[in-house]
């Protein structure tokens, strides 16, 4: 019996899509590698490669183009909210240019992390975005870019050549901190990550900063840093707040802070403001949806993403960017109804600041 011609034994080829879409090999691949075709040719390569259920073969389309059409994303933790709407971002960004993002997370641990990196340089990434665990990224990015692979870094003073994209860590402690001052309070703590990290160091510095500018030295008693993790801030949590003289305000300075202190606040059955005024450092749901809703200095983590994953690309496409290239992403002070006055502090004893 002869077999049946139009069924092709085994997956569908890029010459089976050509046949059915009526057009040659080499438009087919150009509207696979977003090259130069009509319209109408463009449309009939689609419509057969959705009949046919072809899926180009990524080591074939590596020799062409020279690509693996994959961007590495390394990151602490991808279930912290920031990092998993950051992510997103990227992913949304980079399918604009047909590339596919791949994700792992480091959990803050500088071994692990080299050795993510080294995996994404084995996959033949076409780019990196890189979120390192510590201020010294100079080793990671030079594992990179020794094999021609560029490299975006956020908020880390990242060495040449890799790209960064910083936040304005600084200005945004620093409002958050003056809008504490204005209130009336002075007993203010703040609780954040490790000066390991540029954020860390830098939100202490805009701490620091609001009291100086009204001539006050700031409480360093009260300022406690330590690990990315929810462990740490409870720890921190029960260290200022359930002392016998805990402060009337305190600011978390990073997303687990704020995820590890609200257990402390709830056990020691606090109320905000009543017992303590709160702020924040990102806004995610649990500061919106808490009631009642927390004050925050808020960035767009989005367009972070956004900006991280149109400079990989563009580097990929061989853009030269300026030595020191660095982006910059503004804060805002969101009030809501977290911090009130300290005069209103009902506290154990009714205490007043």
């Amino acid at each position: 019996m002869k077999p049946d011609s139009d069924k092709k034994p085994g997956a569908p080829t890029i010459k089976d899509v050509a046949e059915r879409a009526c057009v040659g090999v080499g438009t087919v691949s150009r509207v696979l590698n977003g090259g130069n075709v009509s319209a109408r040719a463009s449309l009939r390569v689609e419509q057969a490669i959705r009949e046919l259920g072809y899926s180009p073969n990524s080591s074939a389309r590596r020799l062409r183009t020279g690509r693996s059409g994959t961007i590495g994303f390394c990151t602490r933790d991808i279930t912290n909210p920031l990092f998993s709407v950051m992510a997103r971002a990227i992913q949304d960004r980079l399918e604009e240019d047909g590339f596919m993002l791949l994700v792992s997370n480091a959990f803050d641990d500088p071994v692990r992390e080299r050795e993510m990196v080294r995996r994404f340089i084995d996959q033949s990434v076409d780019g990196l975005i890189l979120g390192p665990s510590t201020e010294d990224a100079g080793q990671i990015v030079e594992q990179a870019t020794a094999q021609g692979i560029p490299v975006v870094v956020l908020d880390r003073e990242a060495p040449e050549p890799a790209v960064r994209v910083m936040s304005e860590h600084i200005v945004g402690m620093q409002d958050a901190t003056r809008y504490l001052l204005d209130l009336g309070h002075r007993d203010i703590a703040l609780s954040t990550i490790s000066s390991a990290h540029l954020a860390g160091r830098n939100r202490v510095e805009g701490f620091r900063r609001a009291f100086a500018e009204r001539g006050m030295a700031a409480p360093e008693h009260r300022i406690i840093q330590g690990d990315f993790t929810r462990d740490f801030a409870q720890k921190a949590a029960r260290h200022l707040l359930l002392g016998p003289n805990p402060p009337t305000a305190l600011i978390c300075g990073a997303t687990p802070i704020l995820l590890g202190t609200l257990p402390v606040i709830h056990a020691a059955e606090l109320s905000i403001p009543g017992d303590l005024s709160l702020v924040s450092c990102d806004d995610i749901d649990v500061t919106q949806l808490y009631r009642p809703a927390i004050t925050v200095v808020r960035r767009d983590i989005h367009e972070i993403g956004r900006i991280a994953a149109q400079a990989v690309v563009e580097l990929v496409d061989g853009t030269d960017m300026p030595e020191h290239t660095s982006f910059s992403i503004s804060t805002e002070l969101v009030v809501r109804n977290s911090c009130a006055p300290p005069e209103t502090l009902r506290g154990p004893q009714g205490r007043a600041n």
